[in-house]
């Protein structure tokens, strides 16, 4: 018979240590699923500004997608391009923004979002992102 400190033969430290694993490991699978679809919806949204607005390019076209990705109007868009390029652009060498810095910046909002005081990313989405999004947009 199990003793009081134990629940189907393990002890309760032993199962909060597997809650905990598991839950983690939901939260990770969580992140890169999040990762592969928002990259996902901001290419298709690129590619229908892209055909819709070709007189915008760089950064404007990147506002518009995010506008349309995130539902935003022109001035928060044009805050989530700035803050993209200061996360991602402007350290360690300053570069000029790209789109998958731009969807970076989103998937780790979305992310971050989902989860109110939760722990932050413990997840590399780089490759996930690099693997939808063309580095020369």
């Amino acid at each position: 018979m199990a003793s009081s400190g134990e629940f189907g033969g393990m002890t309760a430290a032993r199962a909060g240590w597997l809650d905990g694993l598991r839950g983690e490991w939901l939260r990770v699978w969580r992140h890169r699923a999040t990762a592969r679809a928002v990259s996902r919806e901001s290419m298709r949204i690129y590619h229908e500004v892209v055909a819709a607005r070709p007189e915008l390019a760089g950064v404007l076209r990147y506002q518009e997608v995010v506008a349309r990705q995130a539902g935003v109007d022109e001035r928060e868009a044009r805050a989530i391009v700035d803050r993209a390029e200061d996360s991602f652009a402007s350290w360690p060498v300053g570069r000029a923004v790209t789109f998958r810095d731009v969807v970076q910046y989103l998937v780790v909002r979305r992310c971050l979002d989902g989860e109110p005081g939760g722990a932050g990313i413990r997840s590399r989405l780089v490759a996930i992102i690099a693997d939808e999004v063309p580095g020369d947009l």
